[in-house]
């Protein structure tokens, strides 16, 4: 297949809306790496890493 068939074939595939299942593991991965994010910044504010 060269490069051009598949632009084409990406081109013409349907687009398919997400299964409710997959929105809400979208939306558990984007909270847990948030929540984890907050505690990695808080556990740095204040236990600072001394070099």
């Amino acid at each position: 297949m060269s490069v051009s068939d598949l632009k084409e074939e990406a081109r013409a595939r349907e687009v398919e809306p997400l299964l409710p299942i997959e929105k809400k593991l979208i939306g558990w991965s984007f909270g847990l790496g948030v929540v984890l994010l907050v505690i990695l910044v808080a556990l740095n504010h204040f236990i600072p890493v001394k070099f």
